[in-house]
């Protein structure tokens, strides 16, 4: 199955010189919908997410419906090559925001558009693919899919993590907090993206999420995770269901 996951830093949106040029190129280069509701950014960080995101979801679609051969309709959706398959699951592709914006200049901007569950997680109305976006500090996450995904990323924000993870977390996942020693911050965040990307995948967000045991190898749950923590002070989490 076609999955494909980008992160995108968001300083460059950020800098005091250059970032306003950006911000104002990335507005042109989003769907109607996300630039109006860029406007509407009280903060510029939320702003440059927004946008970020939107970049993200004109990139990934781009190039699942060219399959990366170059050329839009030798690869659509439901027939993607099985190179193209094992490239999107083998990586976790970090962007920037000049690559995306140079990537999509000679390209007409796709205007999505969307629907939303009854807790308001977002679908496309016009493709067939599932996506999940999530924002966190200075990085914008983005996941597509044939199918329906949950990704979060969490920046690891130096909180009392043990007394949170008491009153949020399972018995189990508390424990295992209590048992962390060094790890015990790092160990707190995992777990918090897990249950965010959880409640993004079933649509019924973190509040239901909370109360389900996402310790890393707990079986009860049909579940594939992807988990990446290269990004120094970060989570960054992905699920999926098993067929």
């Amino acid at each position: 199955m076609y999955v494909a996951r980008y992160l995108l830093s968001i300083e460059a949106f950020m800098d005091t010189e250059k970032g306003e040029a950006l911000l104002e190129r990335a507005s042109l280069r989003v769907d109607e919908e996300r630039r109006r509701r860029a406007e509407g950014m009280k903060t510029l960080s939320r702003k440059a997410a927004c946008l970020g995101a939107g970049l993200l979801l004109q990139f990934a679609v781009d190039e699942a419906l060219r399959g990366g051969s170059g050329r839009e309709g030798d690869a659509g959706a439901g027939e993607l090559k099985v190179e193209d398959i094992a490239a999107a699951r083998s990586r976790l592709k970090v962007c920037s925001a000049t690559e995306l914006l140079d990537a999509g200049k000679e390209a007409p901007v796709r205007q999505f558009t969307y629907r939303y569950g009854e807790r308001g997680k977002p679908y496309f109305r016009n493709l067939p693919f599932y996506f999940n976006l999530s924002h966190s500090g200075s990085y914008v996450l983005c996941g597509l899919s044939m199918e329906e995904i949950g990704a979060d990323i969490q920046q690891h924000c130096g909180k009392d993590v043990g007394k949170l993870g008491r009153r949020f977390y399972s018995k189990r996942e508390s424990a295992a907090l209590e048992q962390a020693g060094a790890e015990r911050e790092k160990l707190f965040y995992r777990l918090w993206a897990r249950k965010e990307a959880y409640g993004k995948l079933t649509g019924e967000g973190i509040g239901k999420a909370l109360g389900v045991d996402l310790l890393p190898g707990t079986a009860s749950l049909s579940l594939i995770w992807e988990e990446w923590d290269s990004v120094e002070g970060y989570s960054i989490a992905l699920c999926r269901y098993r067929r």
